[in-house]
């Protein structure tokens, strides 16, 4: 227990220190901002289709019914996506391979911290900074109520396993997958809206589910939930085969 609350304790402060992942946090809550500002009013749809005959209007549902199309969250939602992919696996991983680099994982296998504590004191550390910044991000988009609960419970959730995502590749051998890995989580769900090939390739994804439910919080998100769980497992069962000895390997 003393070891994760160090652990703990020395992640916060780095984060303060090096504010990166706050400072992206940011970053995409401006561009958010900056969006809604910018963007046209939207038209009334009675003022699109007002001269439009019925049978017409039927015809183009038929289409747009049979075309691929996936729900599109708001401006403020799409950046929230890629501030729970993009930015958090990217600062995670950032964070543990600095530990590396630093030596400081070492000390800490020599002081007989295990694996775990090092995890669940970097996931504590870092889902405070998130669950504040989603926060403010529900505020900006004006998520109330019912709305804010859901919005805030499946950022959280999508978080913790960048987080964890994050750890595991900060300390595999390979620690550069973190970078192609939160450029596809991060900025895949918006390019698959578009694209039902990509779609499909990350239809079982968390940061899929994310996006999805997301843009329809007033739906059935259990089948959200559920994939977004069997993600964190199939990481954290990762993270228990590349430390099956319990130790670090450094």
């Amino acid at each position: 227990m003393n070891n994760t609350k160090a652990i703990f304790i020395k992640q916060f402060t780095s984060m303060l220190k090096v504010p990166m992942l706050i400072g992206q946090g940011i970053l995409f809550l401006i561009l958010a901002a900056a969006m809604m500002f910018l963007s046209p009013p939207e038209t009334p749809e009675c003022e699109t289709h007002a001269c439009v005959p019925a049978y017409v209007c039927a015809a183009c549902q038929e289409i747009a019914d049979a075309r691929f199309q996936l729900p599109i969250p708001s401006g403020v939602g799409l950046f929230a996506v890629m501030f729970v992919g993009l930015a958090l696996i990217g600062s995670t991983s950032s964070l543990v391979n600095e530990d590396k680099t630093t030596t400081n994982l070492r000390f800490m296998a020599m002081a007989d911290v295990r694996p775990y504590q090092y995890l669940l004191g970097t996931l504590a550390s870092m889902i405070i900074v998130v669950t504040v910044m989603l926060v403010f991000y529900a505020l900006l988009g004006r998520y109330w109520g019912a709305d804010m609960f859901w919005f805030m419970a499946i950022g959280v959730s999508g978080g913790l396993v960048s987080i964890l995502l994050g750890v595991v590749t900060g300390l595999s051998k390979v620690p550069v997958l973190s970078l192609p890995l939160s450029l596809i989580l991060g900025f895949g769900p918006t390019l698959s809206a578009q694209n039902e090939t990509l779609a499909n390739l990350l239809r079982y994804t968390f940061m899929q589910q994310v996006n999805i439910a997301i843009a329809e919080l007033d739906a059935d998100l259990t089948s959200n939930f559920l994939i977004i769980a069997a993600n964190g497992a199939a990481v954290l069962l990762l993270f228990a085969i590349m430390h099956r000895k319990n130790r670090f390997n450094v």
